[in-house]
């Protein structure tokens, strides 16, 4: 009995003081004060760009796999991916989007995008951005859905 009276008082203190509500810890870190985002949620991430031939020559096409990973531990939802090239000057030399009708189990990685209609005309630098934009569910990680790479053309 009288270590059920002492869980109970045990139980008032711990209800009385809700630590999840405190003020910042001194490192100005701050605490959730929301338990919305709490819950096991997927998160896609761009996962490799890759170009074939790794130098290619000016005028010729390459080809361009983009691939995405769900590093989440419940299945994603679907997505569409944003392709932009452009050249040293910043001019868009390609722009595509594609949509992503397969989700991806958890650890699953997949091809999301892959052309072999690519071509740089002149020598230099092109930079290969990418975005993935999740619908119909909540990615966990937003931080991870942009990836960019440079192809050096000669």
């Amino acid at each position: 009995m009288l270590f059920a009276l002492l869980m109970l008082v045990l139980s008032l203190a711990f209800l009385i003081n809700d630590y999840r509500l405190s003020e910042p810890a001194p490192d100005n870190i701050p605490r959730e004060k929301s338990w919305a985002r709490s819950g096991i949620m997927p998160d896609i991430m761009i996962s490799g760009i890759e170009i074939q031939p790794l130098v290619p020559q000016a005028g010729e096409s390459f080809v361009l796999n983009i691939f995405c990973q769900n590093i989440g531990i419940i299945r994603s939802g679907l997505y569409d991916l944003e392709v932009s090239v452009r050249d040293r000057y910043g001019n868009e030399v390609f722009s595509g989007k594609t949509s992503r009708n397969r989700a991806l189990d958890p650890g699953q990685t997949g091809a999301a995008f892959s052309s072999s209609m690519l071509r740089g005309d002149i020598p230099g630098r092109y930079t290969v951005s990418v975005s993935v934009i999740p619908y119909g569910f909540e990615d966990s990680n937003l931080q991870n859905n942009r990836a960019s790479k440079v192809v050096e053309v000669r």
